[in-house]
């Protein structure tokens, strides 16, 4: 009897693995565009666009925003932070991947950024 339920066991876990993989691809097919704000230092003087790493950045006064129709990196979220601060300048704020840069990591950021 112990090893009915042994693998009644294993069944039911490997049934969850299985549905816990299917439902974590369904999210990613449904994520959509790439979308990052950053707040500049210093407000640029008229709009911009740049390009950074396939993200169209798009500049308004100290305001900008990034997005790419699909953004497949494995870059960190400081190394992308670095490369956003390297070409646009000094940030105040990074928000991207659903989240906000710290204090902290943001001074690392723009530190790495400009050297």
């Amino acid at each position: 009897m112990a090893k009915l339920e042994t693998l009644k066991f294993s069944i039911v876990c490997a049934m969850g693995l299985g549905a816990s993989a299917i439902v974590a691809t369904a999210g990613a097919a449904q994520a959509g565009p790439y979308q990052a704000e950053a707040t500049l230092a210093t407000a640029v003087a008229a709009a911009t666009d740049q390009d950074v790493d396939g993200v169209a950045w798009r500049c308004e006064a100290d305001k900008c925003v990034g997005k790419a129709e699909r953004r497949n990196s494995l870059d960190s979220y400081m190394k992308e932070c670095r490369k956003v601060a390297a070409a646009l300048g000094k940030l105040t704020r990074f928000y991207s991947r659903g989240r906000a840069m710290d204090p902290r990591d943001l001074e690392t950021c723009n530190r790495a950024a400009a050297q």
